[in-house]
């Protein structure tokens, strides 16, 4: 019999309790739709190794944690857009008012990405002063080519 209680002769103090009767035939009888629904085949579940429905069940719990991580993203970036076209939306906007531009490019979802991004902020950066002291030094060797 399957059962996470206590069967009627367990227990402490003299206190037993009963369990729910359920042979292994029903508990699998049971779950098979569950792995049918999840992409096993029937061969899989009856035929093939019992570990293979721990792998089935991970695999849905990643797929179900894609989808959310996907779901949450997608809701993102409609709060972004909305919240740059916000501006637009009151009653009491003045004449001219225009949205904030929608983002240049995606959000940066992993390190890798983040990281890279981070580099190119930086990498602008360094060519904007390169290029303003670039100019600086001409402007000043402008100065003394005449002496």
């Amino acid at each position: 019999m399957v059962s996470d209680l206590l069967s009627s002769t367990e227990g402490s103090g003299g206190v037993t309790a009963t369990a729910p009767l359920k042979t292994y035939t029903e508990k699998f009888h049971e779950l098979f739709p569950y792995y049918l629904s999840i992409g096993m085949t029937e061969e899989q579940y009856w035929d093939r190794d019992s570990t293979l429905v721990v792998a089935y069940r991970k695999a849905e719990e990643l797929k179900t944690n894609r989808k959310n991580q996907e779901m949450w993203l997608q809701g993102a970036y409609v709060y972004e857009a909305l919240c740059r076209v916000s501006p637009l939306l009151h009653a009491f906007a003045k004449k001219g008012t225009k949205p904030v531009p929608y983002i240049a490019e995606p959000f940066a979802i992993t390190e890798k990405q983040a990281e890279y991004r981070q580099e190119e902020k930086e990498k602008k950066n360094f060519d904007k002063g390169k290029t303003m002291m670039e100019g600086f030094m001409i402007r000043h060797n402008k100065k003394f080519e005449g002496k």
